[in-house]
């Protein structure tokens, strides 16, 4: 299925399939998909809308999320999307080549958007879940050849725990997704739009306890198909004990989280129930 979407966005004008998945998988996806009932929820209770409008919005967030998917797939057939780009002066001012730092992302967007389209100052080990199909872990590597970016599965048997310690102490940048969790034990309590949320510990503490500097990284798509790209410096105080260090750096990157999705409400892609009050 992979090789034949990436053979037909070599030859199909990119509109044509996005409708064709609006009219065609949408609705079927929305019926049968646990992560449309969190997207429901999502827009009912902590967006306030109406019945009505909150199943409006889950379909028009599905829809960018099913764009958001096929763009990826574009990328490997070739097509180029326009990233407009604020933050990345900062952090290529500010990171040192023997510095370690770590990127956060979300499922706010299309984040591997930005690492697609910018160049990189230092080699960056990007976390992807393992599991993925081989096809798609091919493209990616055939994409990100040329760039210093290397993948590290997670979320299987066979994850090397000292590749992620050896990047790091390698200087090298380390980017990973922190709005989820694999263990309910191991979470950070914050909040968005005020509702109570559980994050993964991991992230956080493995910045605070070796002083590394942290960016978010998120890409939105907008109305012309290009990508609104930000790359957001997490300014924590790291003179203060490493719990509150990590505390500090949670509800910096919740509330950023929150500032995205004022001007992307759509565009929350976490099909994972990370609410407390679940």
């Amino acid at each position: 299925m992979h090789r034949t979407l990436i053979k037909l966005l070599r030859r199909v004008d990119i509109r044509y399939v996005y409708r064709f998945m609006a009219v065609c998988v949408i609705p079927v996806a929305m019926v049968f998909s646990p992560g449309s009932r969190i997207a429901y929820q999502y827009f009912r209770k902590r967006r306030g809308q109406g019945c009505w409008q909150a199943l409006l919005s889950t379909y028009r967030n599905h829809c960018l999320f099913g764009q958001t998917v096929i763009d990826k797939f574009a990328m490997y057939a070739g097509h180029h999307f326009e990233v407009h780009s604020t933050g990345h002066e900062y952090f290529y001012a500010h990171v040192r080549e023997d510095q370690p730092v770590m990127l956060l992302n979300a499922h706010v967007g299309c984040s591997e958007m930005v690492g697609y389209n910018l160049s990189q100052t230092k080699p960056c080990n990007v976390l992807v879940y393992g599991g993925e199909k081989q096809e798609v872990m091919e493209y990616r590597k055939k994409q990100f050849a040329d760039m210093g970016i290397k993948m590290i599965p997670v979320g299987t048997d066979g994850v090397d725990i000292m590749e992620i310690v050896d990047c790091l102490d390698r200087g090298e940048a380390l980017s990973v997704f922190a709005d989820r969790f694999m263990n309910p034990k191991k979470v950070l309590h914050s909040t968005i739009h005020g509702f109570k949320v559980k994050l993964s510990r991991g992230p956080f503490a493995l910045a605070v306890n070796r002083g590394l500097e942290v960016y978010m990284v998120l890409a939105m798509k907008q109305q012309d198909g290009s990508y609104d790209g930000r790359i957001i410096y997490l300014d924590y105080d790291k003179t203060l004990p490493h719990r509150e260090q990590r505390q500090q750096l949670v509800d910096l990157y919740t509330a950023e989280i929150e500032k995205i999705l004022e001007d992307y409400p759509l565009q929350w892609f976490n099909y994972f129930n990370i609410w407390e009050d679940e």
